[in-house]
């Protein structure tokens, strides 16, 4: 416990004193209907709203019925946890396709490249992080598939 304070103290000299926290309240996130249709995404945490954060995290709400387009992302894995309702995710390539069924307090690890993405069974929200890239740019999403017509 000791070391732990020390370290923080130290690297709180390193910083030059200054505050290394960044809030970003809920009325101060950007959503974004535009990247997944016809998802809305709130971007929370990327270089937008933070200098260098080498991670992008947001929140994704979509209604019942909604599908997110089979997708994979080139330069991050995703992590996901599902905060209200019901997904149905597939996973991987078409010839070995999996399917499963996301419930609210589930969490999914999707590696680099791997194909996922399926409907809403119910209205949904859904927190995301892609490690180790700065905004949805760097991700590098290709998307399977064309957006969700309602």
């Amino acid at each position: 416990m000791i070391l732990n304070q020390i370290n923080a103290a130290t690297l709180w000299k390193l910083k030059g004193g200054k505050h290394m926290a960044t809030i970003i309240k809920q009325k101060d996130r950007k959503l974004d209907a535009v990247y997944e249709p016809p998802l809305v995404v709130g971007f929370g945490i990327d270089s937008t709203t933070v200098k260098n954060p080498g991670m992008v995290m947001g929140y994704t709400t979509g209604q019942a019925g909604g599908r997110n387009q089979r997708h994979y992302h080139i330069n991050t894995a995703a992590g996901i946890y599902v905060v209200k309702g019901r997904i149905q995710m597939f996973l991987g390539p078409d010839h070995e396709k999996k399917e499963v069924i996301l419930e609210e307090g589930d969490f999914v690890y999707i590696p680099k490249g791997e194909i996922h993405g399926g409907p809403n069974l119910t209205d949904t929200a859904v927190v995301f992080c892609y490690p180790d890239v700065s905004n949805k740019e760097e991700a590098g999403t290709v998307y399977m598939e064309p957006p969700h017509k309602e």
